[in-house]
Formats: C-alpha cells, structure tokens, sequence
C-alpha cells in the first residue's frame, strides 16, 4: 500500500486519537484499545516506511498513549460498591469458621467475666479501675447511673470514642501476627471486661436500664471488635496453619483476607461512636426507642455478616480467594527490565525480596542496634538514673525522646551512624541482589549525606521535625536511588525525582503510605501489652528488684524500638528501588520503544 492511501485511510483515526489525549477527563479502557491500534499503525509503518516522517509521527503518537495509559489508568468508579456489596461479604463467609470462634471466644470470657465478679467482690475494681468504680457507685446514689457518657460534649466525644474504637479494633486485629493467640488474648481481655461490667448493674438491681443504655452504641462496637478478632485470627492463621503453599505466600493470603475484614468494620465503630457521642446521653429516652435501636443495629450485623454471605454461597456468587501473592522462590530479576509494576505488585515484591536479603542483613543490623542502645545507655545516664525515662510511654514519644538532638548531641551523633550503617547495609544487599555494580564508597558516602540530613532535622522542634521528616525521607530515597542506578550527581537526580513527582506522583505517594502503614503497624505491634506481660513474668520468677527491673526494661525496650525501625528500613529503601524502574519507564518509554523495536525487525 502506497503511503498516501496508508495516511488517507487512517488520518480520522490519528486526528480523533490526538483530541482525545488533549480532553481532561479520558476512559483509560478507550486509550487501551486506542494504544492497539497505534502500535499495530506504527509497526506497518515501520516495516513498510522505515524512513518516512509518519513512522515518527506514530512513533510519537504512541509514546502519547502508553504515558497516558499508565497515567490515567484508574480502578472502575465502582470499585468501593463492589467491595461492600460484593467482596466484603464473600470475605465474610470465606471466614465464617474465624468469625464463630471469635465469638465464642468473646462469649466465653463475658461469662468468666461475669462469674468472677460474683465469686470475688474486688474483681470489678482489678479488671474496671477504682477510679472508674467510684465514679459509678456514686453516680448510682445521686440516681443517674449512666451519667458516665453525659460527661464529655458531644464533638469531643466522638473524636475521642471513635479514634479509641479503631486503636482497640486495630490493636485486636495486628496481635493476631503473634500466631492468632494475641487477638484471644485481647478478646478474652475486653469479654472479661463486659462480664464483669454487666455483673456489676446486674448486683445493683440496674442490669435493665444498664443494658438499654450501653447497648445501644455496644452493638455495632462489640461486634466490631468481635469482627475485629477474626480478622486477627485470619492473619496468624496463614502462618501457622500454611496448607500446601510456602508459610510467606500463606501468610500474605491471610494477612489480605484479614485486613479487607478490618477495613469493613471502620464505618461501623464510627457509627457507634456516633450512637455513644450523641444518643446515648439521652438515659431519659424511652426504652421502646432504645430497644428498637439496639434491634435495628444488631439485624444490621446479622444481616451484613450472615445472611447476606449465606445467601451468595446459596446462590454460587461467592467471590473465590484471588492468589495473588508470590512466592520468594519464584521471584525474578527479569521482571524488573523495565514493564510497569502497580504499586501492590511492587510491594509484594519488595516484601519477597526482602525475606531474600534478610538472613545477611540480620546479623550485621542486630550488632549496629546493640552498638547503639549501649551509646543511649551512655548518653542517657543521667535521666536512667533519676527515672524519667517511662518505660510504660506511647511508643512514639519514646522514639522521640531519642531524638532529643538540641539537649544532648551525642544522641544525633549515635543515630546518624547506626542510620547510616543500616542504610549502607540495605543498600549493598539490595543492589548486590540486582548484580549492581556501585562502589561500595558512593553507597557508605550516600547513607551518610541521608542520615546527616534526616537527623539534623531533630535539632529543631520535634513536631516540625516530624513534618519535616515525612517529606524529606522518601525525597532521599529516591535521590540516592536515582544517583545509585543511574551514576548521577545529586543535582541531576534531585531533577529526575522532580520528573518523577510531576509525573507519577500518584503512584510515589501511595506505596510511601503503604510502607508507612507498615511502619505503624510493626511499631505499634512491638508496644503491646505483651512487653509488659514478659517483664512481670520476669519479674515474679528472679528475685530481682525494682531498680535492676528498671534498667532491664529500658534495655530490652530500646532494644526492641532500634530493631524494629532497623528491620523495617529495608522495606522503603527496596520499594523506592524497585519503583524505580516503573517510575523511568513511564517518564521515557525505553523498554516500550524497545519492545517495538524489537517487533519491527
């Protein structure tokens, strides 16, 4: 065919092609069909007119299509429709069985609970608090027995409630990672807690107007946090009980199960925070409205997490469990030539590479963490000494306080070598891994400049630092990235994270999240109860005294704060590496052209 009848035939298309990709708004599905089409044009004219200006005109034309395809392309606008009508019920009866046990568990221990407080008088006051106690009983003679939840105004204790309700749903779930015992451990704790709280009213003749009351938020936020401890049992159970895949492929099913469980019950705790916030104060409502209340709430649950689950199995519209995970003996290198990675696979993949640099990152991280709580022991003497350091403290304002970098310079002078040393060894696995070659100089001298910045920002005011913090972390784990792979100085890389940021920012930000969630929840995981369970286990079965107890867990909790940050460090510093690639293709199409290159010969 003559390229003038080539061009004639085809030049409506080319020309609706070039007013679709200048609409704000276009249908990622359309530009898949419509990227077909153009690089089928662009091979016959390749073949046919090597050297003619429509081969470039294609060419480029194509290169328009690909950037915005993997700009644009978006889940389907019914993407949370489906998750709530269709997923997170199919979710559901995939774990019915955990959802039986959950609340068998819970019921069990409400029982317990509640014969414990019969059989011991001072069991309300160990499990509720005297402070608690007090305020009831004396709430209960001036004859407003529920005045409790009429103490707070209506905007502060919502706030309050509902982020207290996801702490106590969230911490019921990720507990479950200690091979499901610590959700039931958590849920024995609060059903031990509701028991003997009903017994309490019950004792005092008031288990009614107690029940009407509390239950008209307790509804929807019990069955949360029972939900809430299936979907921890979920998580553990892929660990413990693997079946015929490996214990990590099982592990990331089960952690994908449990934590689309969890996400489905946020709307509800907030809900009953909205019930307790607002409604609830009302003791004086009538119980008729009350009770109708707690039917509709608790119809909802059954009807949500039962019938409807029941009902898609009855009629074969269950959704199957989709094995997505991969295997870390699978993983290949070749997959990172230069194809386009959703940000979920390279997460998956940055967990799979992980687990392979992990035994030789393991040894060496565990030294540098010794190393340094020894020089925060040396830095801190003083406040260990006079007991200001409270073991016992949120975790972050434990972190926080060693980063205290304005009072004592030898803390950032601690941080800023124990951060480089585990960014070096990160790095070196990471690229050796990839068959990299990079002196081994221009990574130690690349962690360091990192960690110069990053803890001299904890010189100033620790919230601005924080702030600070967020932004300037993962600016830095792309620069050293870019100047790693690519040679470049550090002006040119600061350029290309500045292409990369206005071009797939989306994509950057969403696994910088991803990893920070991941940040949180291991944090928040080594924080639990669980530390202060062992140190009194420890503590009844030596005879040690409170002063050798004091400096043990000061220890073993720094110890444990410096090992987690150190083992979750890598995660970031190999999803930025392998987002990388991603990020340069879509900016410059190379593997594409090549791709098409390659087609044409």
């Amino acid at each position: 065919m003559k390229e003038t009848k080539f061009i004639e035939q085809n030049k409506e298309k080319w020309l609706k092609f070039e007013q679709l990709l200048r609409l704000k708004r276009r249908d990622p599905d359309q530009l898949g069909d419509l990227f077909i089409q153009i690089t089928d044009d662009l091979s016959y004219a390749r073949t046919n007119y090597p050297n003619r200006s429509i081969k470039i005109y294609l060419n480029n034309l194509a290169q328009q299509l690909f950037y915005n395809i993997y700009k644009n392309k978006k889940e389907g606008r019914n993407k949370i429709i489906r998750f709530w009508r269709d997923e997170l019920p199919s979710i559901s009866w995939h774990c019915r069985k955990e959802l039986l046990l959950a609340l068998l568990v819970f019921s069990l221990a409400v029982l317990i609970g509640a014969v414990s407080a019969a059989n011991d008088a001072q069991f309300v006051n160990t499990i509720l608090g005297d402070q608690y106690v007090e305020q009831t009983l004396e709430n209960i003679e001036s004859g407003d027995p529920m005045a409790i939840y009429k103490s707070q105004g209506e905007i502060d204790m919502f706030l309050g409630i509902s982020f207290n309700n996801v702490r106590v749903a969230f911490m019921t779930f990720i507990t479950g990672v200690l091979f499901s015992l610590g959700s039931i451990i958590v849920l024995m704790f609060n059903g031990i807690m509701l028991g003997s709280f009903q017994y309490f009213f019950l004792e005092r003749g008031l288990v009614a107007e107690s029940m009407l009351t509390i239950w008209l938020h307790g509804t929807l936020e019990i069955s949360a946090i029972i939900i809430a401890g299936a979907a921890g049992i979920v998580l553990g159970k892929g660990f413990v009980f693997p079946g015929t895949h490996s214990r990590l492929r099982a592990f990331q099913q089960s952690a994908r199960l449990g934590i689309k469980l969890l996400i489905g019950i946020v709307p509800i705790l907030v809900f009953a925070a909205i019930i307790e916030s607002f409604l609830t104060r009302y003791t004086e409502a009538p119980a008729v409205i009350k009770l109708a209340l707690i039917i509709c709430s608790l119809a909802f649950i059954l009807f949500y997490f039962a019938w409807i689950p029941y009902s898609k199995y009855r009629k074969g519209t269950i959704q199957p469990i989709k094995d997505s995970s991969s295997k870390a003996d699978d993983y290949s290198i070749v997959e990172y030539n230069g194809e386009v990675q959703s940000m979920n696979e390279i997460f998956r993949d940055s967990v799979v590479l992980y687990t392979k640099i992990f035994k030789k990152y393991f040894l060496p991280a565990m030294a540098v963490c010794a190393l340094a709580v020894v020089g925060y022991g040396i830095a801190m003497k003083g406040l260990i000494e006079g007991g200001l350091i409270h073991v016992d403290a949120f975790i972050l304002f434990k972190v926080l306080s060693l980063l205290e970098h304005a009072e004592n310079p030898f803390l950032f002078l601690i941080n800023t070598l124990a951060f480089t040393a585990l960014a070096y060894l990160a790095y070196v696995q990471t690229l050796k891994f990839f068959n990299q070659k990079v002196s081994k100089a221009r990574v130690l001298i690349a962690s360091l400049t990192m960690a110069l910045f990053i803890n001299a920002l904890f010189f100033l005011d620790h919230v601005l630092a924080s702030i600070l913090f967020l932004f300037i972390f993962p600016l830095g784990l792309y620069i050293i990235t870019v100047m790693l792979h690519e040679g470049a100085s550090f002006s040119a890389a600061f350029s290309r994270f500045r292409e990369f940021l206005g071009q797939s920012g989306g994509r950057m930000i969403g696994l910088y999240a991803l990893l920070l969630f991941i940040l949180c929840v291991f944090m928040l995981l080594i924080d639990t109860p669980f530390m202060t369970f062992y140190l009194d286990f420890v503590q009844s079965s030596f005879a040690y005294d409170a002063t050798v107890m004091y400096y043990l867990a000061l220890a073993l909790n720094a110890l444990v704060i410096t090992l987690g940050i150190s083992f979750i460090l890598p995660l970031f510093i190999i999803g930025c590496y392998l987002q990388y690639h991603t990020l340069s293709e879509i900016t410059t199409a190379k593997y594409l052209l090549e791709k098409i290159d390659v087609f044409n010969k």
